[in-house]
C-alpha cells in the first residue's frame, strides 16, 4: 500500500508511515466533475513542468477540514524531475 511500518489497528483502521517525498498539489473542486477533469489533466500537467510521478509512492486525496468546508480537495501527486 505504499506505507512503511504497516499494522492493523482494528478490523477498520489500520496506522502505518508514508515515506518522504516531493508531491505536485492539485487544489480542485470536489465535486465528480471537477475530480474526473483532474485525473484527465494531472499527468499531461506534470510532464508539461519537466515532472513524472513517482511510480514508488502513493497518491492521496486530501481533505482538510478549511478545504472540505469550501467543497475542495487537493490530489497530492509524488514527483520526480524527468
Amino acid at each position: 500500500m505504499g506505507f512503511n511500518n504497516y499494522f492493523q489497528i482494528s478490523d477498520d483502521v489500520s496506522k502505518g508511515r508514508i515515506s518522504e517525498s516531493d508531491y505536485a498539489v492539485f487544489e480542485i473542486d470536489h465535486t465528480a466533475e471537477a475530480v474526473q477533469q483532474a485525473w484527465h489533466e494531472i499527468f499531461q500537467e506534470l510532464s508539461n513542468h519537466g515532472y513524472e510521478m513517482d511510480g514508488s509512492k502513493p497518491i492521496m486525496e486530501r481533505y482538510a477540514a478549511k478545504m472540505v468546508k469550501k467543497h475542495q480537495c487537493e490530489i497530492c501527486v509524488p514527483i520526480v524531475s524527468r
